[in-house]
C-alpha cells in the first residue's frame, strides 16, 4: 500500500494542543450568554481552527468541527474499536480478496444548500484530495485506490478507476492490494461526502464557509476571533442529531484566562489547562466535578539518528534506555502522563501487556554499557526539540539525566516550524518527537514511524529492518485480526530490541469543564464530540 506521511497532524498535536497549549472554554468578550443556564454552549481555544473543508483538516483541532458539519459513509463507534454505517445502510464485507468495497447509500440525503449527498459527492471529496493543487495532507491515504497515483499526475483529465459509481446510492472502491486499514480510512474527515456546486462557487472560501450534511453547520467563522456551531435541523438521523442548539468557539484567548472564566461561571470548557493550575485545581475538593482526565493514543520519545554516530553503536542506543529518569518526567509534565517503555499507546489495539511499565532508570547500567561501547568518558550529542508548553522543562531533566552519565547535550530549543523542518528532512543527530493516532490501528504508529518507507519524513531516527519492513507489509493485509494483533507485537518487540528510540510517556489529557454541560466525553478519534454536548 501506499506510505502515510501524516505530519499535519502531528504538527498540531505538538503544536496546538500538546502541554499545556490547547482548547478551553469562554466567551465572546465578557460574560454575554456564556456559562448561563440557557444560552449556548461556550468553548474557546487559544489555537484558530485550521480548517473545516474536509479535504485540508488533518488536525485535532479541526476534526470535531469537521465531525459535526459533515457525514461520511461510516464512521466510529463510541469506543473507535469498531464501526457503524452513517451516510451508509450498513458496513461493507472486503470482497475480491479484500481488495473490493461496495457501499450502498440512504436515500434523501441533502447538504444544507440542498444538493444530494449521493455517490458522487464521495467520490469528488476522493478526488478533490489527490489532485495536488488542493494540497491535502491525506493525499497518501488513499493512494491505494486503483488509479490514484496516475490520476494525481493528470487530475484534470484523468480519471480515478478504482472509485466507481454504480448508482447515485451505491459506490465501489477498488485497492491495488488488500488492506485492513480501509474502512479507518472511510470513517474519518477527509472522507467526507462534500457538495460539488458549493465547493466549485466558494473557491478558497469553501474552507471558512463550509456547505455539510453533518447535525451541526457553521453559522459565523471569523478566522482569528470565533466560530458559531448551530443545529442543522434538516438533518436526516435523529437518533445522532446534535443535543443543543448553538455552541459558541472563542478563539484567542490564553488558557490561564479560560480556566478563570469557567471558575467564574461565564465559561463551559476549558482542557489542557498550565500545569501549575491543573495541580491546583485537582487538589481542591470544590473543583472534583469540574475535572474530566482521560489517556490519548498518543507517544512521546526521544529520536535517534542510526545513521550517525554515536548511535551507529547498539551498546550506546541500549544504554540510553537506562539513562533517563522518565518518573521525573512525568512529575515535571503534572502527572498528566503515563510512563512507557513501548510504542503503541494503551488505548491502542496490539498494546503489549507483558511488556512493564516500571521506568528502567538505571544511572550506574547506562555508565557500564558506554564503557563497554568505548565511551568510558562519554560524548557530545546535539538534542533538537521545539520550545512548545512544557517541553522544555522536559529537557532540562533529560540534559540532566545524561549529564549524570557522562553525556554532554547540546540542546536546541527551537521554534516549532524549525524543528520540523530539521528533523522531516534528516538534519537532526537526535532530539524530541511525538505521535498521536490519525485512526486507532497499530499500523498507524509502527508502520508509520519505523518503516524505511517513511526516513526521514516520519522516521526521523532513520530506522531500517528488512525483516521488520516485511512484517508490517504483511500485517496491513491479514484479515484475522487476532493474528494481526499478535504480528504487531512481535514486530514490536524485534524494534524496541532495535533500540531506535527511547520511549518516554503517554499523554494524559485532561479537561476543565462547567458540570453543567452533559455529554462531554474523550473520543480516541474525535477528541471532543460537539453534537453530543447539552445543558443539564
Amino acid at each position: 500500500m501506499g506510505k502515510k506521511s501524516h505530519l499535519a497532524r502531528l504538527l498540531v498535536v505538538l503544536g496546538a494542543c500538546a502541554l499545556a497549549v490547547g482548547i478551553a472554554a469562554g466567551c465572546w468578550g465578557g460574560s454575554q450568554g456564556g456559562g448561563s443556564a440557557s444560552g449556548p454552549i461556550q468553548v474557546t481555544t487559544q489555537q484558530d481552527i485550521p480548517h473545516t473543508d474536509p479535504a485540508l483538516a488533518y488536525d485535532v483541532l479541526s476534526w470535531p468541527v469537521v465531525h459535526a458539519v459533515f457525514t461520511t459513509l461510516i464512521t466510529y463507534d463510541e469506543s473507535a474499536k469498531g464501526f457503524v454505517p452513517w451516510v451508509a445502510t450498513s458496513v461493507p464485507e472486503p470482497q475480491n480478496h479484500g481488495k473490493k468495497y461496495v457501499f450502498t447509500l440512504h436515500k434523501g440525503i441533502e447538504f444544507t444548500n440542498g444538493e444530494p449527498v449521493d455517490a458522487s459527492a464521495f467520490k469528488y471529496e476522493i478526488e478533490r484530495i489527490l489532485d495536488p493543487e488542493t494540497k491535502s495532507s491525506a493525499a497518501d491515504v488513499y493512494t491505494n485506490i486503483v488509479g490514484a497515483t496516475d490520476y494525481q499526475k493528470n487530475p484534470k483529465h484523468g480519471t480515478l478507476k478504482g472509485v466507481k459509481v454504480l448508482s447515485p446510492t451505491e459506490i465501489e472502491f477498488d485497492l491495488v492490494k488488500p488492506d485492513v486499514t480501509f474502512l479507518q480510512t472511510m470513517a474519518i474527515p477527509p472522507a467526507s461526502a462534500v457538495p460539488r456546486k458549493a465547493v466549485e462557487k466558494a473557491g478558497p472560501d469553501f474552507d471558512s464557509d463550509p456547505v455539510g450534511s453533518g447535525p451541526m453547520k457553521v453559522q459565523t467563522f471569523e478566522r482569528g476571533s470565533k466560530m458559531v456551531l448551530v443545529k442543522n435541523k434538516d438533518y436526516f438521523d435523529e437518533s445522532t442529531a446534535a443535543k443543543s442548539n448553538e455552541i459558541d468557539i472563542t478563539i484567542g484567548l490564553d488558557p490561564t484566562t479560560q480556566i478563570q472564566r469557567v471558575e467564574q461561571g461565564s465559561a463551559d470548557y476549558a482542557v489542557d489547562f498550565p500545569s501549575s493550575q491543573y495541580t491546583q485545581l485537582k487538589d481542591n475538593p470544590q473543583y472534583k466535578d469540574y475535572i474530566i482526565e482521560q489517556p490519548i493514543n498518543s507517544v512521546w520519545y526521544i529520536y535517534m539518528n542510526m545513521t550517525q554516530k554515536p548511535w551507529t553503536n547498539p551498546k550506546v542506543r541500549e544504554a540510553m534506555q537506562y539513562a533517563i529518569d522518565k518518573d521525573r518526567i512525568v512529575q515535571v509534565l503534572a502527572g498528566r502522563a503515563y510512563v512507557t517503555n513501548q510504542i503503541l499507546p494503551p488505548k491502542m489495539p496490539g498494546y503489549d501487556d507483558s511488556i512493564g511499565s516500571a521506568s528502567p532508570y538505571d544511572p550506574d547500567k547506562a555508565r557500564a554499557l558506554l564503557r563497554e561501547a568505548g565511551y568510558p568518558n562519554g560524548f557530545s550529542i546535539e538534542f533538537w526539540d521545539t520550545n512548545t508548553g512544557d517541553l522544555p522543562k522536559v529537557d532540562q531533566v533529560i540534559q540532566q539525566n545524561l549529564s549524570d552519565v557522562g553525556i554532554e547535550m547540546d540542546l536546541h530549543s527551537v521554534s516549532f516550524s524549525e524543528w520540523i523542518d530539521k528533523g522531516e528532512f534528516g538534519q537532526t543527530q537526535t532530539g524530541m518527537s511525538g505521535w498521536s493516532q490519525d485512526y486507532p490501528d497499530p499500523s498507524n504508529f509502527l508502520d508509520v514511524l519505523f518503516s524505511s518507507d517513511q526516513i526521514p519524513a516520519n522516521n526521523w531516527g532513520h530506522y531500517s529492518n528488512p525483516t521488520v519492513d516485511k512484517e508490517l507489509n504483511q500485517a496491513i493485509t491479514m484479515e484475522d485480526q487476532s493474528q494481526r494483533l499478535a504480528l504487531y507485537q512481535k514486530t514490536q518487540k524485534q524494534i524496541l530490541a532495535d533500540d531506535p528510540i527511547v520511549p518516554l510517556w503517554n499523554e494524559k489529557k485532561a479537561y476543565f469543564r462547567n458540570p453543567d454541560i452533559q455529554g462531554i466525553r474523550f473520543h480516541p478519534v474525535w477528541y471532543q464530540v460537539y453534537q453530543d454536548w447539552y445543558r443539564k
